[in-house]
């Protein structure tokens, strides 16, 4: 589960005659903010949870099933075992537990959550390690085509204690609405990926006003 915002990365780095003007940069800086956020919340989790891929279930009764692993994450080493409970042929319950004896982490549980039976939605809850407590909820969902992810922080250790962060991707514009909490703001912007034009809307830039950027990542005025 990964929110990709890349191409305006990679759009920005291809203007070479002259840099891209404030919409565009301004649209880049925030979404490189929902990012560090997306990242500090998922990144352990989706790096243990990528190394079940290539490991194999047992059968630990007729409706359960268990992965346990070994893998590493920010330079430390996790055992892992990951259990999944077919309730019913429509959802699938997922608890993912670690063990790290340096950390003093014993089976300790990383995260539990549910999803239908083909993994295309479902949702997550992550537990600080340390805590106990709640850090984040993820809800996703998919299709051949279109992505939509949802993040709520439940968790003020990184000082982001109920922000949320929404990426829609319809196949070819991807939109992100970040909600920031403690600053009242709601920022929107969304781009085509391949035209890459697109806008932004944020209380604190242009006051308020949706602001567009064109094909060349200049600013043009807004269509509506």
């Amino acid at each position: 589960m990964k929110v990709d915002m890349s191409e305006m990365e990679s759009a920005s780095n291809k203007v070479v005659s002259k840099a891209a003007e404030s919409n565009f940069n301004t649209a880049l800086f925030a979404a490189g903010v929902a990012k560090v956020i997306l990242e500090a919340n998922l990144a352990v989790p989706r790096a243990l949870m990528t190394a079940a891929q290539n490991k194999s279930a047992e059968a630990v009764n007729g409706n359960e099933w268990e992965w346990s692993y070994t893998t590493a994450a920010n330079g430390e080493n996790y055992g892992v075992r990951l259990t999944a409970s077919v309730e019913s042929t429509e959802e699938v319950t997922w608890n993912f537990y670690v063990t790290n004896s340096e950390l003093g982490y014993d089976n300790q549980l990383f995260f539990t959550g549910t999803s239908d039976f083909d993994a295309t939605s479902g949702s997550w809850t992550y537990f600080d390690l340390e805590s106990g407590r709640e850090v984040s909820v993820v809800s996703w969902e998919r299709t051949e085509s279109e992505t939509s992810v949802e993040l709520e922080v439940k968790s003020d250790r990184n000082d982001n204690l109920g922000d949320s962060i929404s990426y829609d991707f319809d196949g070819t514009v991807k939109t992100v609405v970040f909600v920031d909490v403690s600053e009242d703001e709601t920022t929107t912007i969304s781009y085509n990926t391949e035209t890459m034009t697109g806008f932004i809307i944020s209380p604190n830039y242009n006051e308020g006003a949706k602001s567009c950027w064109d094909e060349n990542l200049n600013n043009t005025t807004c269509s509506s």
